[in-house]
């Protein structure tokens, strides 16, 4: 009697445990592949990685104002975070551009009408962004911001022929530099060598400062524009100071590709290259930019002083 009585306990046991033992194995196996997946998706810092946005581009038309004794400079320069690029394309001063009614060439345009002009001149002739800035600033200026960085390793040899380099007093091989010496050699090209050789020796200054000094950027060059912001000549906001700073972060830490160039000085900026074109490694777009609208900034303003609020380098 007592072992027919314990029958139908042992079956109704091994019943519950067949239906419970799939429920509770594969609640196990769901709540694994869910946790694996939370872990997976998790930065492994633990910090989220912050990524470049639309915003962190720029486009700048940067004009070194001229002296009793020197020629103004000229430098087309383009940031792109999201394409991890600096294009720099800089410019001689005698290419021919569109002036009123007629035609001048851009350093004329300069001395008449100022930056402002000069970027609505290549604005058009050369396809530029509708949102392009400029900036001038007198030599001593751009020494005072660039000194901090110290010397410069620099080549000539690719800008000028072995002639030009001998009379120039500059070296064929890699010579180190200070920015006010590199502005001192620059201007001393005038009239000595042919002024689309004089372009391409300030390309070859701006590529030696982009890559050797881009670490230092981030942290030193929005500030020291606030700083010099009643000497500039700029149409650059506060808010766009804190777009370059976050742009230049961004550039910084992941190894940005630097090209630099120069255009010729003969013909029309209509017939040189544009700095449009799609060529490696990066050049604005029309995806890069917003389209073009009838909405324009003020022609000129000194960018307000603008204190960014702490936050630490991403490493």
């Amino acid at each position: 009697m007592r072992e027919k009585g314990w029958r139908p306990f042992w079956a109704a046991l091994l019943a519950a445990l067949l239906v419970l033992l799939p429920l509770v194995g594969g609640t196990v196996l769901l709540t694994r592949r869910s946790l694996r997946t939370r872990l997976a998706s998790r930065p492994q810092s633990g910090v989220a990685i912050r990524q470049p946005k639309e915003e962190n581009r720029l486009s700048l038309l940067v004009c070194i104002a001229p002296t009793e004794t020197t020629a103004p400079g000229f430098l087309l320069l383009y940031l792109n975070a999201s394409q991890n690029c600096i294009h720099a394309l800089a410019l001689p001063g005698e290419l021919t551009v569109p002036f009123g009614a007629d035609e001048a060439s851009l350093a004329d345009c300069y001395r008449a009408a100022g930056p402002a002009r000069c970027r609505e001149a290549l604005l058009s002739a050369l396809s530029l962004p509708e949102d392009t800035h400029y900036l001038a600033l007198a030599p001593s200026v751009l020494q005072a911001i660039a000194d901090r960085y110290g010397m410069l390793r620099v080549g000539f040899s690719g800008a000028l022929t072995a002639e030009e380099l001998a009379l120039t007093g500059c070296s064929s091989n890699v010579q180190a530099v200070s920015v006010r010496e590199a502005e001192e050699l620059l201007n001393g090209m005038e009239d000595t060598v042919p002024p689309a050789h004089k372009a391409a020796a300030r390309a070859a200054v701006w590529d030696a400062f982009f890559r050797q000094e881009l670490e230092l950027l981030p942290a030193a060059l929005p500030d020291a524009l606030r700083a010099h912001s009643s000497s500039l000549l700029t149409d650059l906001t506060a808010q766009d100071l804190l777009i370059l700073d976050d742009t230049l972060e961004f550039l910084a830490d992941r190894s940005a590709a630097i090209h630099t160039e120069a255009l010729p000085a003969g013909g029309t900026a209509n017939t040189t290259p544009s700095p449009t074109t799609p060529t490696p490694p990066c050049r604005p777009s029309s995806t890069s930019h917003p389209p073009r609208h009838s909405s324009r900034r003020p022609a000129s303003r000194n960018p307000a002083p603008a204190s960014r609020p702490e936050r630490s380098r991403r490493r």
